[in-house]
């Protein structure tokens, strides 16, 4: 009998977005003498008469005379203005019809000291372009339009928008409102007069035939995160390679078919990067020594690119390391050395490991024992063999451990996994490796995909059945 489970990493979701509103947020949501500015009260009617569909309810409140009561709607505790609009609609709540529904009335125009507006997840765009009229909100701190059903050119007037600290205009590749129509933006020059603009996320948006896009973001010093991925970006190396970015702590570059070396590329020289995506982009040659410059990296993801060769030597100084995605790249070589390559002063610290089909060999997993952190292990569909150390059961955090479509022979015991108590997914799968345990014997952890316990992984495929 066959037995595979498989699991997949979670996407890893960094976010810069707490600092940068805290920061955005300067206002307290009380009211001054008890009621909201009146013409400001009539903007947000108008507003609320622009909404076709409200199935939550959520704004059964905006009624008598003081807005600053009303849900998502806060004032300023000093002069009673408007501040903030939060009506947001959590894109991963799976009832997508409890969405606002309709358009964005031009009447916020009136609310002139708002800071704050976030609409994100409702389906208020009518799969049409972004209202130019965002750009003359300009108080705007943060502003979120995130996961609405925009379609059409982003208009250059948000470059208007010289206060903002926090932008967010991407939609998710699974959006259920126009799955294949995104919003598009040939010319991003306008992003250059957002200086004080900290969290940038325009995944998703079509920049295929933006030039210059990394000068344009170049010109963004006060920027810590900056997420562009799956924006049909073709090329990611500018003439010029100095950069301005000395903050930037979040990159995710991701799905963009670069189509060029790994090495050179702008973004090796900013070594205050805590996170950096360049996954799925087409990448090629071998890994840039200069990885070994990023002393603050905790979080690396290069998989599925086409890089070649064991990881550089000068990772020695990298001690934040906490996850390594490298799957799918041409690796090759001995998975002991390509761990003792790991910074040494990261193995208490790493604890994701993702290197299936990297055409890796080896006689021996003893060199994993090191990483002791470790929560999830991918080593499946190499050309691993030998048997599997007992002391593996000592790896107490290990959530995922998944080795198979490997040589692995020899008995996996009640002793590998002693201490695996977090354990929840396991692939043994077509090896040839044996599963022998006492018939009373109680495992020590919860497999969440087998809700019936252990003794349905009992017995595994081989690689010839």
């Amino acid at each position: 009998m066959c037995l595979l489970l498989f699991f997949l990493a979670p996407t890893v979701a960094a976010s810069a977005a707490s600092s940068v509103i805290s920061g955005a947020e300067t206002s307290s949501s009380s009211s001054s003498n008890g009621s909201c500015i009146a013409a400001e009260r009539d903007a947000l009617l108008s507003f609320k008469a622009g909404i076709t569909s409200d199935p939550s309810r959520l704004l059964k409140s905006w009624r008598g005379e003081d807005c600053c009561k009303w849900y998502g709607v806060s004032c300023s505790s000093r002069t009673g203005h408007v501040v903030k609009l939060d009506l947001r609609h959590d894109f991963f709540d799976e009832d997508f019809d409890a969405r606002l529904r309709g358009q964005i009335s031009s009447s916020l125009l009136a609310l002139r000291h708002l800071t704050h507006l976030d609409l994100s997840g409702n389906a208020l765009g009518g799969n049409m372009s972004i209202p130019e009229f965002i750009g003359s909100l300009k108080s705007l701190t943060y502003l979120d339009l995130s996961n609405m059903n925009f379609v059409g050119q982003v208009p250059p007037q948000l470059g208007n928008l010289t206060k903002l600290a926090y932008l967010d205009i991407h939609k998710d590749f699974y959006y259920p409102d126009a799955l294949y129509a995104y919003a598009f933006s040939s010319d991003v020059s306008w992003l250059a007069s957002l200086h004080s603009l900290e969290y940038l996320d325009m995944s998703y948006v079509n920049l295929s035939a933006a030039v210059g896009w990394v000068h344009a973001v170049n010109k963004l010093p006060n920027l810590r995160a900056l997420y562009l991925s799956s924006c049909g970006l073709n090329s990611s190396i500018p003439s010029v390679l100095h950069h301005n970015l000395t903050v930037l702590e979040e990159l995710d570059l991701s799905n963009n078919p670069f189509n060029s070396p790994a090495a050179p590329n702008w973004y090796w020289d900013v070594t205050s990067l805590k996170f950096l995506h360049i996954d799925k982009c087409e990448l090629s040659g071998p890994f840039p020594d200069e990885l070994g410059n990023m002393t603050m990296l905790e979080d690396l993801d290069m998989g599925w690119n086409n890089i070649e060769g064991m990881i550089p030597s000068t990772l020695k100084n990298l001690c934040r390391l906490q996850a390594v995605y490298l799957a799918e790249n041409n690796i090759g070589g001995d998975v002991t050395d390509l761990i003792e390559r790991l910074p040494n002063c990261s193995w208490n610290s790493l604890q994701e490991l993702i290197l299936f089909e990297t055409n890796i060999t080896g006689t021996t997993l003893k060199s994993l024992l090191n990483l002791t952190a470790l929560s999830t292990i991918f080593l499946h569909r190499n050309h691993l063999s030998g048997s599997v150390p007992m002391e593996i059961g000592t790896l107490k955090n290990l959530t995922d451990l998944h080795i198979g479509n490997n040589n692995f022979s020899g008995v996996i015991s009640e002793t590998h996994f002693s201490g695996l108590w977090n354990l929840k997914s396991i692939d043994l799968s077509y090896t040839y490796l044996q599963v022998k345990v006492d018939s009373d014997w109680e495992p020590p952890f919860n497999l969440v995909q087998l809700g019936q316990g252990i003794s349905f992984i009992l017995s595994f495929g081989s690689p010839d059945s």
